[in-house]
C-alpha cells in the first residue's frame, strides 16, 4: 500500500467521522507535506464545515448547498486513484441540503466532530420499527452519526429518533402496543427496564398501548407525563 493510498482511506474515515485522533495527526502531518493530499484534505474540511454550518443554524439549504459547491472545483480530481472522491463530493454535497432541511436548528454540540470514533452502543431493547415513512433518521448514545431507520432497524437504549417533515414511523412492542412518531419530531429513549420512558423534545407522538402495561412515561421539556390511559398524544411546540 503506497503511502498516498493510506491517507485516501484516512480522508474517508474524516468524511465518515471514524477518523482517530492518532489517526487524524497522522493526516495532517502527511497533507503538510504532500499537495494533493492537502488539496483533497482541505476540500474535506470545507464539508465538514458546510455540514456543521447546517446542523447549527437556520440556514436554508440551498444557500448551504450553494456555498459549498461554489468552492469544489467541477474538474476531476488529481488524486491518483480517487474517483472515489468525487462521487462521495457530490454525495456530501446532497447530504448537506438534507442535513439542513432535516436537521436545521440543532445545537452544534450535538454534531460529533472527526476526531471521535464510533462508540459501542448500549444494551438492545426488543422494541421493533413498523412502518416508516419518509426521512426517519436514528443516532445511538454517544455517536455523532445520525442513520436512516429501516424495517429491520435493532433500537437500543438511548436512541435518538429525528422524523422530517412529512416523514413518520411506528415503534411497535411485543405485546402489539405501539408508538407512532410523527413529522418534525425528535423523540428519544431513556428507559427501559420494567418501565419505559421517552424524552420528547419537539414535535409529536400518539401512543396505543395494550392494558395492562408497565409503567410508561413521555417526558418534555415542560414536565413528564405518565400513561394511565390505552391511547394518548402527547405534542410539544
Amino acid at each position: 500500500m503506497t503511502d498516498c493510498t493510506k491517507y485516501k482511506n484516512l480522508i474517508e474515515k474524516y468524511l465518515d467521522g471514524l477518523i482517530a485522533d492518532s489517526e487524524l495527526a497522522e493526516l495532517r502531518v502527511h497533507a503538510e507535506a504532500c499537495p494533493r493530499c492537502r488539496e483533497e484534505f482541505d476540500r474535506c474540511v470545507l464539508m465538514q464545515s458546510a455540514v456543521k454550518q447546517a446542523f447549527s443554524s437556520s440556514t436554508a439549504a440551498e444557500q448551504v448547498r450553494a456555498s459549498l459547491l461554489e468552492k469544489l472545483p467541477v474538474e476531476s480530481s488529481r488524486f491518483v486513484g480517487t474517483a472515489w472522491l468525487a462521487g462521495r463530493r457530490a454525495a456530501v454535497a446532497a447530504a448537506v441540503v438534507l442535513a439542513a432541511g432535516v436537521l436545521a436548528g440543532f445545537a452544534l454540540g450535538r454534531f460529533s466532530g472527526p476526531g471521535q470514533t464510533a462508540p459501542a452502543v448500549t444494551a438492545e431493547v426488543p422494541i421493533g420499527v413498523g412502518d416508516v415513512q419518509g426521512m426517519v433518521l436514528v443516532r445511538h448514545e454517544g455517536s455523532g452519526l445520525w442513520q436512516a431507520l429501516k424495517a429491520d432497524s435493532h433500537i437500543y437504549l438511548g436512541d435518538a429518533f429525528h422524523a422530517a417533515a412529512n416523514s413518520g414511523c411506528i415503534l411497535r412492542w411485543a405485546d402489539e402496543s405501539t408508538l407512532e412518531l410523527n413529522q418534525n419530531s425528535m423523540l428519544v429513549l431513556k428507559s427501559y427496564n420494567g418501565e419505559t420512558q421517552f424524552y420528547l423534545e419537539h414535535g409529536e407522538l400518539t401512543a396505543a398501548l395494550e392494558s395492562p402495561h408497565p409503567p410508561f412515561f413521555i417526558s418534555t421539556p415542560h414536565g413528564r407525563v405518565e400513561a394511565l390511559g390505552t391511547e394518548f398524544t402527547v405534542t410539544v411546540e
